[in-house]
């Protein structure tokens, strides 16, 4: 969709000595921009919450925000860029936004809730300065700050650090680290708070994490190693190729991550996250994504070996998939009786999920058709989604989706009201449940007005 954005240069001359001497001049660039947003997660299953036999209804809620941002360069090669976000829930029968929005961030091994920072209804989003020079030849460039432009497969929203990168259009070499991470979006809002694990309140594990890319006419290639300290060493490589005739171009990407998780001791019990005890969890993606006079196609598979999220978190950090796993209900529990945030299972343990998708776009609306098929140690899932996106004027976007989503638990055990997955070592104390279906099922109603 177009932006209709203020935009203006600013002329600076330095004066010199007692008299008006014009001794250089700088160009200022600024360019104002920002928006007014609605969000509603509308779900169909409203259901009585019982722990007992792992009935939950599915979340609804909406809110409104507003956010002004100012971006531009000065001198040579030099750029700025400061903005931020207010958001408040309108609506929220079942208490449940705070999974999405006001920044109630977490820090703690097994999101304890004094671990938390409080409810915030803004966000200083974007706050940095950078460097870059450019040539025919070479790209060198720093940004220190606040910013989105992370360019990371495994993590996506605001990070807060630095971005170093070298290189040209045939090698390039990115260094990111990333202190803490935020949300200033219309779904998703949150304030920066420590990623994964903290040692005690406020006191962040930092991500580090170095990548070269490489091409090599259609090919791509992406060596890349993430290190999130006492927590995990995670390489991984990405491979693509292009294909383009005029009539069909096509895309074939491979995503690999091996993530060797550290022994954590922060709850005292000396087991990895979530109670597994493999140290290598392991993702691979491979997908294609084909577009033919005007329509698109793609499909795909995902399988995690072991527990990414639970020993890592990585993989809901950020996912190259495209597709989004944050689309079950917030205010259930997972398997281990803390908050499951909204989580489907594409990341889960020893997860694998198939999906297939078309779409076309218009001139003014546009729609794609997904459907997936999830099956992990913990549950088995199912969704078709429709998405539809209508741009009104220039500056005005109106969306919708409909998502049928079936979400069958598999079975579990409970010892005092903590649920934990079958074949765990406390079995002669336990309580078992047998599979348990809920339907999440939901639809997004989304506006949008940017200038």
């Amino acid at each position: 969709m177009g932006k209709a954005k203020v935009a203006k240069k600013l002329l600076i001359s330095s004066v010199v000595g007692c008299g008006v001497v014009a001794s250089g001049a700088s160009a200022f660039d600024y360019d104002v921009y920002g928006g007014a947003y609605m969000f509603s997660k509308i779900g169909f299953n409203n259901v009585k919450v019982n722990e007992n036999t792992g009935k939950y209804p599915t979340d609804s809620w909406a809110s409104i925000a507003l956010d002004l941002n100012i971006k531009g360069s000065f001198v040579d090669g030099f750029t700025y860029g400061l903005g931020g976000m207010l958001s408040a829930p309108v609506w929220d029968p079942y208490q449940a936004s705070y999974a999405y929005i006001n920044g109630n961030a977490r820090h703690s091994l097994n999101n304890n809730s004094n671990d938390e920072i409080g409810y915030r209804y803004y966000v200083l989003a974007t706050a940095y300065l950078g460097y870059q020079f450019k040539n025919d030849t070479i790209d060198v460039g720093i940004k220190a700050g606040r910013f989105d432009d992370l360019n990371t497969d495994w993590f996506s929203g605001f990070g807060e650090g630095v971005k170093l990168w070298a290189g040209n259009d045939l090698i390039k070499f990115q260094f990111n680290w990333i202190t803490r991470r935020a949300f200033a979006y219309n779904e998703w809002f949150y304030d920066f708070y420590s990623v994964g694990k903290a040692d005690k309140w406020d006191y962040n594990r930092d991500f580090l994490v170095g990548a070269f890319d490489i091409n090599v006419g259609d090919f791509n290639i992406k060596p890349q190693v993430w290190y999130h300290r006492n927590d995990y060493i995670a390489p991984g490589l990405n491979l693509g190729y292009t294909f383009d005739n005029g009539i069909v171009s096509a895309k074939t990407s491979a995503y690999s991550l091996f993530i060797l998780s550290h022994k954590n001791l922060a709850n005292g019990v000396g087991m990895y996250r979530n109670g597994t005890d493999n140290k290598l969890s392991t993702i691979l993606i491979v997908k294609e994504d084909i577009s033919h006079m005007g329509w698109d196609f793609g499909l795909g598979v995902r399988k995690n070996w072991g527990n990414p999220r639970g020993n890592s978190g990585m993989g809901q950090h950020g996912n190259p998939s495209g597709l989004d796993d944050w689309t079950a209900s917030a205010g259930t529990k997972d398997f281990w009786g803390f908050d499951a945030w909204a989580l489907n299972d594409i990341n889960g343990w020893n997860a694998f999920t198939g999906w297939l998708s078309m779409g076309k776009a218009y001139e003014s609306f546009d729609w794609n058709i997904i459907a997936r098929v999830t099956t992990a140690k913990e549950s088995d899932e199912q969704s078709i989604a429709l998405n539809m996106g209508y741009n009104a004027t220039e500056v005005i976007r109106l969306g919708l989706k409909l998502e049928w989503f079936n979400d069958i638990s598999k079975r579990f055990e409970r010892v005092n009201g903590v649920n934990l997955p079958s074949g765990n070592p406390y079995s002669a104390e336990l309580q078992s449940i047998d599979k348990v279906r809920n339907d999440r099922s939901h639809a997004f109603l989304t506006f949008e007005y940017k200038f």
